[in-house]
């Protein structure tokens, strides 16, 4: 009996077919990138912004794409922003993909690095609302504030987008 395979790109007419597949470290060109969910220019957006001290100054035209990034130390990125006076509502959104090894939180301090709020789910968002009462939130008083996008669980790294809305 006589069988034709596709062998690469050539149609083979032979007795019989076989495929070979070679998935060892030697088949692996060199220069490959390692997969990860985010590209290099997102690991950089706004850095750095490691600390509260180096935080990112934003507006609410900035969104991202940024990302939480592997590395020898745990990746944290700190946005800084200002609250205008007569503002009645903040709401900072952070967006995701949650995957394995990828869900992402959210902290709000004020520029000593004191806890405000956070958000810690397990879906592909989280909300700070100020004022609100889930996640607990006050009312935020004009002033300069800093919001924290961080690993939910050690080791974790992700790409996200972020929004920031104040309303008078």
């Amino acid at each position: 009996m006589v069988r034709e395979c596709l062998v690469g790109l050539v149609l083979s007419t032979s007795a019989g077919c076989s495929l070979v597949l070679d998935f060892s470290n030697s088949a692996i060109p060199i220069d490959a990138m390692i997969d990860a969910p985010y590209t290099q220019e997102q690991c950089e957006y706004k850095e750095p912004n490691d600390s509260v001290d180096t935080a990112a100054m934003i507006t609410s035209a900035d969104t991202g794409t940024a990302a939480i990034c592997g590395g020898e130390t745990e990746d944290h990125d700190f946005y800084k922003f200002t609250v205008p006076a007569a503002t009645t509502k903040v709401v900072i959104k952070l967006t995701f993909t949650n995957r394995p090894s990828g869900d992402l939180d959210l902290r709000l301090s004020d520029t000593t690095g004191a806890m405000i709020s956070q958000s810690r789910g397990f879906g592909n968002e989280e909300t700070i609302t100020c004022p609100a009462t889930s996640p607990a939130c006050p009312t935020l008083a004009a002033g300069d504030y800093v919001f924290e996008v961080f690993p939910a669980l050690t080791g974790a790294v992700n790409l996200y987008d972020f929004s920031l809305t104040l309303t008078p």
